[in-house]
């Protein structure tokens, strides 16, 4: 294998698996060489509770397992990733900084300096910076701006929306990716990175929601104006929907899982009520069957649930008449069949599925799927990320991430 340090790998360590992408990053923006697709590599996750690791060894083992596929596949070796962290534990706070411009015109420094001091929020002990994201701009009191560059005026406001994760669960993963022979090179959002992948810029200004069905948790992000208006995480997922089976029809949790992909369905009116189907008995080698209706009944319930909740967040936050653009699912929970339809019905709004690929070259067939969303959106944040900073820079904030999402497209 070769190395080279210009290769982006993303890694999305998730509560039931674990993804690794790598990409060549290719020319610049505008310079005609798209990013091209190397290798991909996935991994039963072992050692996560809730997305946080829980036994280090297990986890490093998963991690390990994904990178090397992914650098089999791709002929390429990497050093560093940047790796993607959610979990309860995130917390998404607002913060407002001011600074003085005495009557000129505000300068890119002045927005630079106001945004400093913004994110300069004490933290306690137990909990670490993110992104510090700018949301928008008052001048002189003259709230809604955009980009303030060019105005005259005497005093500069930034909000900036601050987004923290537990400490301990960032350092934890930092050492089962270390462990595993790699070093992070910047820790990111899960979901967030999701959007960059899935997302277009126009959907974020009209309006737009995705919801990430992990394994062990659903994410939601929402946003309008090209802002961050809501950001959850609930604890139930994926693998929430396979233990309900395992409950309901008395069957190990690795038979559950098959019928789901096998069998499953989110509405129980797509399923054929004459229809059966095996599984196991309660003695051991015995077989019974049940109704595939039933599976079906036991696997809508809970992401009817499980969607209903985001629905109750969503219009807590007056945002539902502000997504015209509707909502887009992602993770492995979004590739369940039905599930588009019920979330049609929740929301009543247009709902697709967010599949990563636009604008890739190479294997981008391995990658077009809503669980790999987030790792493909780790490596493209990575592009932008050394573009904008050099190869191999470790930043912990990021001070112009709407400008980011613009490009992106």
């Amino acid at each position: 294998m070769i190395g080279a340090p210009r290769f982006v790998a993303g890694l999305d360590v998730g509560s039931t698996k674990t993804c690794a992408v790598i990409i060549d990053p290719g020319a610049p923006s505008g310079e005609g060489m798209q990013p091209e697709v190397l290798g991909v590599g996935n991994a039963v996750t072992d050692g996560l509770r809730n997305r946080t690791v829980a036994n280090i060894e297990a986890a490093t083992e998963s991690i390990r397992s994904a990178l090397r596929e992914a650098e089999d596949m791709a002929g390429v070796e990497v050093t560093d990733v940047f790796a993607g962290v959610g979990g309860e534990h995130i917390s998404i706070d607002p913060s407002i900084g001011v600074v003085a411009i005495s009557g000129r015109e505000i300068m890119p420094r002045d927005i630079e300096n106001v945004n400093e001091v913004a994110q300069a929020v004490v933290l306690p002990p137990d909990r670490e910076i993110l992104h510090a994201i700018p949301q928008d701009y008052m001048v002189d009191g003259r709230a809604g701006i955009q980009d303030p560059t060019g105005m005259q005026a005497t005093r500069l406001e930034s909000e900036v929306c601050v987004i923290s994760a537990g400490a301990a669960a960032c350092q934890n993963l930092r050492k089962a990716i270390d462990r595993a022979g790699y070093r992070v090179e910047e820790l990111v959002l899960s979901p967030l990175a999701s959007s960059l992948a899935v997302l277009r810029d126009d959907s974020r200004l009209a309006g737009t929601a995705l919801i990430e069905i992990g394994g062990g948790s659903t994410e939601v992000l929402a946003f309008k104006d090209e802002r961050l208006r809501l950001a959850s995480t609930l604890p139930w997922g994926a693998a929430t929907v396979s233990n309900d089976i395992v409950k309901g029809l008395g069957v190990p949790l690795a038979e559950a899982e098959e019928l789901k992909a096998l069998y499953g369905t989110a509405q129980t009116r797509r399923a054929d009520p004459n229809e059966k189907i095996g599984i196991s008995g309660p003695t051991p080698g015995g077989r019974r069957e049940v109704s595939r209706e039933l599976l079906a009944h036991i696997i809508e319930q809970r992401l009817d649930e499980i969607l209903g909740i985001v629905f109750d967040e969503l219009e807590a936050k007056h945002l539902l008449d502000d997504l015209p653009r509707g909502v887009v699912l992602t993770g492995g929970g979004a590739e369940l069949d039905g599930v588009l339809e019920l979330a049609q019905e929740v929301f009543n709004l247009p709902v697709a599925k967010g599949l990563p690929g636009s604008g890739l070259d190479g294997v981008v067939e391995a990658i077009r799927r809503p669980d790999c969303a987030s790792a493909v959106g780790l490596a493209l944040y990575g592009r932008h990320r050394r573009m904008e900073n050099g190869v191999g820079a470790v930043l912990r904030t990021l001070s112009r991430f709407k400008g980011l999402l613009r490009e992106f497209f």
